[in-house]
């Protein structure tokens, strides 16, 4: 049920932050800011509750809080409006009669755009900025925008279509910021492998963690799975997840098994691909369609770490479906999300049963269901031991 009273509260929030992002905007383009006449016929004795007149106060948030807030805000708001029109509105003012078209790779400053079977390199209208949609970046692969044509293969990107997802993750050099990696997507493919590089539990629940922050249905693919001694013993490590009612392919681009289930799985979606650099997504990719030009490189023999062959991502269109093929990270964090609420994201930990203590941390307190439930086996120890590494990441 959504709280209404919190809901308007949290509107007047973002309506007082957008004026203000206006202000810095006129300022920057050198407008002063028009001063406030005080409306003399008010008694002396009631200036005080002017308002208007009243030096704005910037109030001071936790790191993250702002991106918290605004999630909250679009969910409640989709559940208020019963999801009606939810791609409809545009985040930027826009020219309808400019023809629509597909963010399929983006750079510094510009972006290729499918329009209408072509590919257009394009430019970004002058006044976009980052700050506009909350973003460190204004433009992501996935976004429909709108193109105005310019001189052969060319144009300008006018305006940005509303997205009806996206995947985020802090910015390397804005910490306290997000940067959209993906826009509009719909499911995520975490893709790991059994060896070279070894499965890496952490990882995918910080994947399965995002996808459901952002509304993106999670799928887990483990590759390399011809590496394993037998196929049981990669079923025994991932059952904890299967258990928990997530799917699970396991692939082998080598001998082909999973191949045509996973080609099943992408087919009419729009699905972002996620994980280590040497797991194979480029090889798993090419595997379901052989028609793609990709590179594919070896892990190291020195290391068995993958080798990045992919360095940004791309929109690639398959015959049923479309992904994003993502470069390979070895962080994925997790922004905005309290160290207190990471338990409500492992449901098998939220399950346990009554804790001794309301604010129990699941760490080290006596009378843990959690803990309790550790021990006795009805919780997987590999996926508890993800949640202390990943809570202990958290900031307060």
């Amino acid at each position: 049920m959504v709280d209404e009273k919190r809901v308007k509260k949290m509107l007047q929030e973002w309506a007082e932050y957008g004026q203000k992002q206006q202000v810095r905007r006129l300022k920057k383009r050198g407008h002063k800011e028009a001063m406030v006449r005080k409306k003399d016929w008010l008694p002396d004795h009631d200036a005080d509750w002017d308002d208007v007149a009243a030096p704005a106060v910037d109030r001071v948030v936790p790191v993250g809080e702002q991106e918290r807030r605004k999630q909250l805000w679009d969910l409640a708001a989709r559940r208020l409006e019963g999801d009606a029109g939810a791609g409809a509105a545009p985040v930027e003012p826009q020219e309808t009669s400019l023809p629509t078209g597909l963010v399929i790779e983006v750079s510094t400053g510009l972006a290729r755009v499918e329009v209408d079977g072509r590919v257009l390199l394009c430019t970004l209208r002058g006044a976009f900025s980052s700050d506009d949609h909350g973003y460190t970046n204004s433009i992501a692969v996935g976004d429909r925008v709108r193109v105005a044509l310019g001189g052969p293969g060319q144009g300008v990107i006018e305006s940005i279509l509303q997205r009806r997802s996206v995947l985020a993750r802090p910015d390397v050099f804005a910490a306290a910021r997000q940067q959209v990696l993906v826009a509009n997507a719909d499911q995520l493919l975490a893709v790991a492998s059994w060896a070279e590089p070894g499965f890496w539990p952490e990882l995918v629940d910080r994947y399965l963690i995002a996808a459901q922050r952002y509304g993106l249905k999670p799928i887990i693919c483990l590759n390399k799975v011809d590496l394993a001694v037998d196929l049981d013993e990669c079923r025994r490590r991932l059952a904890p997840y299967r258990d928990l009612g997530y799917r699970v392919i396991f692939t082998s681009t080598l001998t082909g098994l999973g191949v045509a289930e996973l080609k099943g799985a992408l087919a009419g979606h729009e699905t972002v691909l996620a994980g280590l650099s040497g797991v194979g997504k480029s090889s798993l990719l090419k595997a379901i369609q052989p028609s793609l030009s990709m590179r594919v490189a070896a892990t190291s023999a020195r290391h068995h770490e993958g080798r990045h062959t992919t360095t940004q991502s791309s929109l690639i269109h398959l015959d049923e479906g479309v992904v994003v093929d993502t470069p390979g990270i070895r962080e994925f964090g997790l922004s905005g999300l309290a160290p207190s609420e990471l338990c409500a994201f492992y449901p098998e930990l939220a399950g346990a049963g009554p804790c001794r203590f309301p604010d129990c941390t699941h760490l080290h307190e006596p009378g843990c269901a959690v803990l309790a439930g550790v021990e006795q086996g009805s919780i997987s120890r590999m996926r508890y031991e993800s949640y202390r590494k990943i809570r202990a990441s958290l900031k307060s």
